[in-house]
């Protein structure tokens, strides 16, 4: 248990600096290439005048390209937003303590309307 505790409190801290750094990389570091008629625009920390290989230039252009049909029906589109919000939503407005969990014996009595 302290060992688990251990490893939260470590990844606590880690991983938002971890974050940090990475949205400071690709926000300070940004630069284009011309390569054959195609711009290819990418971060990385290097100050002087660099050139890729060809086939860093491809990588680094199938890397940084994102595809998407954009072909979900209309009416399923609200049903999307509502499941990812209910999922984001639960663990913030049901504590630990206070949710009942289905399926446990509970050996408190329930509550009465006196």
């Amino acid at each position: 248990m302290l060992k688990e505790k251990r490893h939260l409190k470590f990844m606590r801290f880690f991983l938002p600096i971890l974050f940090i750094f990475y949205f400071g990389g690709i926000t300070l570091f940004t630069h284009t290439h011309v390569v054959n008629g195609v711009i290819i625009v990418h971060s990385h920390p290097y100050k002087s005048e660099h050139t890729h290989t060809a086939q860093q230039a491809e990588t680094i252009f199938f890397l940084s390209s994102f595809y998407t049909y954009g072909d979900i029906p209309q009416p399923l589109t609200p049903v999307l937003w509502l499941t990812l919000l209910a999922v984001l939503i639960t663990p913030a407005v049901c504590n630990k303590p206070h949710c009942a969990t289905y399926g446990v014996v509970s050996l408190r009595a329930p509550p009465t309307l006196d």
